[in-house]
């Protein structure tokens, strides 16, 4: 039995409405399907001057990295071609 009457019982504060940060339910029917549609293309990133392709599971290799590979391959080539004539 308390002493000075009734225990503090606070009320329950009611649980706050979630509030979505997001604009898209303000869109139309139609500039959500142009936003959001099913007609995407492949995922393409840009670092540095590389264009980066996502196809198939695979990042595809832009035209400037494919040359370099090629480079690289030219020049084991090369390598390889010179050791030999040195034996």
């Amino acid at each position: 039995m308390p002493l000075f009457g009734n225990t503090f019982s606070p009320k329950k504060t009611p649980p706050r409405k979630s509030v979505s940060l997001s604009n898209l339910h303000t869109l139309d029917r139609s500039t959500k399907e142009i936003e959001l549609g099913l007609e995407y293309g492949a995922p393409v990133m840009n670092i540095g001057g590389q264009s980066l392709k996502f196809e198939e599971g695979q990042w595809i290799l832009s035209e400037t990295t494919a040359e370099s590979h090629l480079m690289e391959k030219e020049l084991e080539e090369v390598k390889n071609h010179s050791r030999r004539k040195k034996l």
